[in-house]
């Protein structure tokens, strides 16, 4: 029975000590899967430390943006209003899926054609239903207005809608395709310095007459500046050709307007028709002055002759001739204008009637430049926006009607505004600061603001009676509109003052504040030293068009950029690719070298190259995929770290218990010998 039970004893070691071997083993290979595991999410680690990504840089708008097909294919300042196409390696344009709707609603082949007005209008107008393009853009630069609509997924020609024939601006064929590119991008990024000395805001000068016109009336300033407009358009239509400029285009539909609107018959009556007729015909001959037959009778590009009513033709010279004549008869109606165009002589004091004489020199109003009265006529009449916005302007006004004077403000914080490019509607108008829907917006903020919170009287309880109007710190009106954001009074209430200075600075703060939101540092508060004005830091940049030689009517950009669009398009084919909307799509494709990008060259073509040879197109850091990438890895080593503690806290119990059994086996496997020598011995004997 010993040995029996010391057999079975040791069978039943060995088994549990291979059981315990094999797990072992599988512990040591489950180690080992960890190690690989934590091997291969350290690389992917590492990988994801270098990832990054394409953004859109830009610093004439001071903004980076992410890169997406809408910023590349719709007009903005970002991309200087012209377009920066996805490109198939053969050349091919990637049009989204509302693009390539339009190009089929154009009619364009994917492998291109031969352009039209007819196909360019079209792809324009196909565009609005897709929200790509406003109606009214699009009525603004086609010449036919086409009207679509989306039916069952699908893009129609709606008939009943469509308006043929109507004024818009003329498909450009060489657009993108050699012409010496439109200087539309005119965004430049200024410091304050640099804004006061910009010929297209900061050395405007203050039109102070504002303040007394009626709405029909002029100011003395803007009638020399209208005459000499009309003085240098005369002269250039007298040279010939060349002179038939946009501007005297655009002067011949504002007489038709203005003769519509003047009109107050019948509309029916036959001399009002004629005249309409009339003007409308010279628009026309000027539209189109360089267009001309074998003849040198002018057409309208299509090679139909522009005719009048009666049929009869025209040469260049003869439309010439005629449109010489109305800019003439313009001039000579402007000049007749010259007595009723109103000046500051009579409102302001100046040389003419100095201040020795009386308060302000027996006018109301007086200006205090740097805590000095300034009564010399030219200085004040050449005083700029730069002026105001560098020094400290005071205009004061001994006057009891503060209605009045709160009025007169607000005409000359419009003639302001108007300079820095505010728009009532939030118009988008390329002009001063008013770069991009975003800026044309806060322009609007601005104004409101100012007007609804600086233009009125300030709490005057606890000012003295000062009224000396010799010295200004003896003003108590001065002194009050210098320290705070709005109209300084007197309390006796025969004089108020304004900051011209606190007003620009509360209007550019203000437009701070609405395009940067919470992120903004500056404030205005009823006080200046309860303000933080963005104008007081000297590192601060504004942007602005201030190339006075570059297009600024927004449709004449946005027509620009489609005709560049379309022409390649047609020159090139296009391709359908409806996940490009997808930005992670489209920046793999552009990053891998599936698509290039083409962009406008100085020499007026579009040239296929790499993402990084576009100039606004950067690569940067992913910052966001790092840090995802930092807290996966994180989380995954934790997981696999606790998982191979675990293996190493079983396999050192295994250990022990494989040392035991070890022990124990070798015991068992003694005593089994020596039991069976024992036997073998006894029965040897």
């Amino acid at each position: 029975m010993g040995l029996a039970a010391s057999q079975a004893r040791f069978l039943c070691i060995t088994a549990r000590k291979a059981d315990c071997e094999y797990k072992s083993t599988e512990l040591a290979q489950q180690k080992l899967d960890i190690t690989k595991q934590l091997g291969a999410i350290s690389t992917e680690y590492s990988n994801a430390m270098n990832a990054t990504k394409l953004m859109w840089s830009n610093d004439a708008v001071n903004g980076s943006y992410g890169m997406t097909y809408s910023l590349l294919m719709m007009p903005s300042a970002a991309n200087d209003f012209n377009p920066y196409m996805v490109t198939t390696s053969s050349g091919a344009i990637v049009l989204n899926g509302p693009y390539a709707a339009a190009a089929k609603a154009a009619g364009i082949s994917k492998s291109g054609g031969i352009g039209s007005q007819e196909s360019r209008d079209k792809f324009i107008s196909a565009l609005v239903p897709y929200g790509l393009v406003t109606e009214e853009t699009a009525k603004a630069i086609t010449v036919n207005d086409y009207a679509y609509k989306i039916e069952n997924n699908s893009l129609k020609l709606d008939e009943s809608s469509t308006t043929l024939g109507t004024r818009g601006i003329d498909w450009n064929p060489s657009a993108g395709m050699g012409r010496d590119p439109l200087n539309k991008g005119n965004v430049d990024a200024m410091t304050l310095a640099e804004l006061c000395m910009s010929e297209a805001i900061g050395l405007q000068t203050i039109d102070w007459a504002k303040m007394f016109v009626g709405s029909d009336q002029l100011t003395t300033k803007e009638f020399a500046e209208e005459k000499a407009r009309l003085g240098k358009m005369l002269l250039g239509v007298n040279q010939g050709v060349s002179g038939v400029t946009t501007d005297v285009i655009n002067q011949l539909k504002r007489d038709l307007n203005n003769y519509k609107n003047a009109y107050t018959g019948d509309i029916n009556d036959q001399a009002y028709k004629n005249e309409c007729a009339r003007l409308e015909l010279l628009i026309t001959q000027a539209e189109h002055i360089s267009n001309v037959d074998s003849n040198g009778k002018l057409t309208d590009g299509n090679g139909n002759l522009i005719k009048d009513k009666n049929g009869n033709t025209f040469t260049q010279n003869q439309a010439i001739s005629n449109i010489q004549t109305q800019i003439d008869s313009d001039l000579t109606k402007h000049n007749s204008k010259s007595g009723s165009a109103v000046s500051i002589d009579a409102k302001f004091n100046t040389s003419a009637n100095s201040i020795s004489t009386g308060k302000n020199g027996g006018k109301p109003f007086s200006i205090v430049q740097d805590g000095v009265i300034n009564h010399y006529k030219d200085e004040i009449e050449n005083m700029t926006i730069g002026d105001i916005l560098s020094g400290n302007v005071v205009i004061m006004a001994n006057t009891t009607d503060s209605k009045a004077f709160a009025e007169q403000m607000l005409k000359l914080l419009d003639s302001f505004a108007a300079v820095f490019g505010y728009s009532k509607t939030q118009d988008l108008t390329g002009t001063g600061l008013n770069v991009d829907d975003e800026s044309a917006k806060a322009l609007k903020f601005a104004y409101t603001m100012v007007k609804n919170t600086y233009l009125r009287t300030t709490d005057m309880s606890n000012i003295g009676s000062r009224d000396n109007d010799h010295a200004m710190t003896e003003n108590s009106a001065y002194i009050n509109a210098v320290s705070s954001n709005r109209i300084g009074t007197y309390d006796k209430g025969n004089y108020f003052g304004v900051s011209l200075t606190n007003m620009l600075s509360s209007f550019l703060t203000y437009y701070d504040n609405a395009l940067n939101g919470a992120d903004s540092n500056f404030v205005v508060g009823k006080t200046t030293d309860t303000s933080n004005y963005v104008t007081d830091y000297s590192g601060y940049y504004y942007m602005a068009q201030v190339d006075t030689n570059a297009v600024k009517e927004v449709h004449k950009k946005s027509a620009d950029f489609y005709d560049e669009l379309y022409n390649n398009i047609i020159e090139h084919g296009w391709r359908e690719d409806s996940a490009i909307d997808d930005n992670e799509y489209l920046e793999s494709a552009i990053k891998d070298g599936r698509y290039s990008m083409s962009s406008l060259n100085n020499d007026g073509y579009y040239y296929q190259t790499r993402y990084n040879e576009t100039g606004y197109i950067v690569e940067v850091s992913d910052t966001d995929a790092i840090a995802r990438a930092e807290a996966e890895f994180t989380s995954k080593k934790a997981e696999l770290t606790y998982k191979e503690d675990s293996i190493d806290m079983k396999t050192k119990k295994l250990d022990a218990e494989i040392s035991s059994l070890s022990t124990e086996y070798d015991t068992v496997k003694s005593l089994i010998s020596k039991s069976i020598e024992k036997t073998f011995a006894m029965f040897s004997n």
